[in-house]
C-alpha cells in the first residue's frame, strides 16, 4: 500500500512539473536524470542474498548424529592431549629439578624410567586412536590427518624422554661431573624435542562443518 501511495504521488508531482514549468525541454532533461540516477541505482545496489533453504529433518538428524559421533570421539583425544602435555611438563620439571641440582642423577634417571613407560603407553594408546568410522568422508579424513599429527608427535615425544633416560642411567655416565651431565641431558632434550603439534585448522573445520544454524532448524521456522 505505501510503495502505491509513493508511486502515486511521485506521478502527481511529475505532473504538476509538466504544467507548470516554463520550458517542456527543462522537463525532459529532468526525467532523463531520474532515470538515470534510478538505473545506477538499480545496478549498483547490492544484490539481496537469497535466504538459506531450510534444513530438512532427516538432515538435521544426521546432522546431529555426526556431532555427537565427533564430540564422543573428541573428548577423549583430548585427555590423551593432556596428557602428552602433563608428560611433557613432567620431563622438563625433572631435567630443569637436576640441573639446579636439587635432585641426584640417580633419582633423575629413576623418574625419567617411569615416564618413559608412561609415555610409551601413550604413545601406544594414540597410535590405536582411530576416527569413528561412522563420520563422513569429509570429516573423517580431516581426522586422519589429525591423528597423523598427533602420532608422530607423541612418538617424537617418546624418542626424546626415552634417548634422555639411557644418557641419564648412572650405569652409562662418562663424567661423574653434576654441570657436565645436565648439559648432557639439555643438549638432548633440545636436539630431540618434537616440534608444536597444530591441529587446530583440522579441529576448526570439522566443527564449522559439522555447526546446526538454530534459525534453519524446523522447529525454527515454525
Amino acid at each position: 500500500m505505501i510503495l502505491y501511495i509513493l508511486g502515486f504521488t511521485a506521478l502527481f508531482l511529475l505532473f504538476l512539473l509538466y504544467r507548470y514549468l516554463p520550458s517542456k525541454k527543462i522537463f525532459c532533461y529532468f526525467c532523463l536524470t531520474l532515470l538515470a540516477a534510478g538505473g545506477i541505482v538499480y545496478f549498483l545496489w547490492p544484490a539481496k542474498e537469497p535466504a538459506p533453504a531450510a534444513i530438512s529433518a532427516e538432515d538435521l538428524n544426521y546432522q546431529l548424529e555426526q556431532q555427537q559421533i565427533f564430540a564422543a570421539w573428541y573428548a577423549g583425544y583430548q585427555r590423551d592431549i593432556s596428557e602428552l602435555d602433563r608428560n611433557w611438563q613432567w620431563y622438563h620439571q625433572i631435567l630443569e629439578s637436576f640441573k639446579e641440582d636439587s635432585i641426584s642423577i640417580q633419582t633423575t634417571y629413576v623418574r625419567l624410567k617411569q615416564l618413559d613407560q608412561d609415555s610409551l603407553q601413550l604413545r601406544d594408546r594414540i597410535s590405536h586412536n582411530a576416527p569413528p568410522v561412522t563420520l563422513n568422508d569429509g570429516c573423517y579424513d580431516l581426522l586422519i590427518e589429525v591423528m597423523k599429527k598427533t602420532t608422530s608427535y607423541a612418538d617424537a615425544q617418546y624418542r626424546t624422554i626415552a634417548l634422555t633416560k639411557a644418557a641419564a642411567d648412572p650405569a652409562n655416565l662418562r663424567s661423574n661431573d653434576q654441570t657436565e651431565q645436565s648439559r648432557m641431558l639439555q643438549s638432548i632434550m633440545i636436539r630431540e624435542s618434537p616440534a608444536g603439534l597444530y591441529t587446530a585448522k583440522e579441529i576448526a573445520t570439522i566443527r564449522d562443518y559439522l555447526d546446526v544454524q538454530e534459525d534453519t532448524s524446523p522447529a525454527q521456522k515454525q
